[in-house]
């Protein structure tokens, strides 16, 4: 798993507008593209499947940050 992935992960809990931004995403497959286009924009360098994997590995958590 990619630790930039974790680590933007971090800075979409401490910025309100990107995780409003990740919020509106319609489905996963969407929310995936999204961060990893937000990512990039950012400076991080992760790929669709990097995030899959933190995805999965990280549900619960995510579930409760998100809901």
């Amino acid at each position: 798993m990619s630790q930039q992935v974790k680590q933007f992960h971090y800075l979409i809990l401490q910025n309100s507008s990107l995780k409003e931004q990740l919020r509106a995403a319609p489905d996963r497959a969407s929310l995936v593209e999204l961060t990893v286009q937000l990512g990039t924009e950012m400076g991080y360098n992760f790929t669709h499947q990097e995030v899959e994997v933190y995805i999965n590995k990280n549900k619960l958590l995510l579930m409760m940050q998100f809901a």
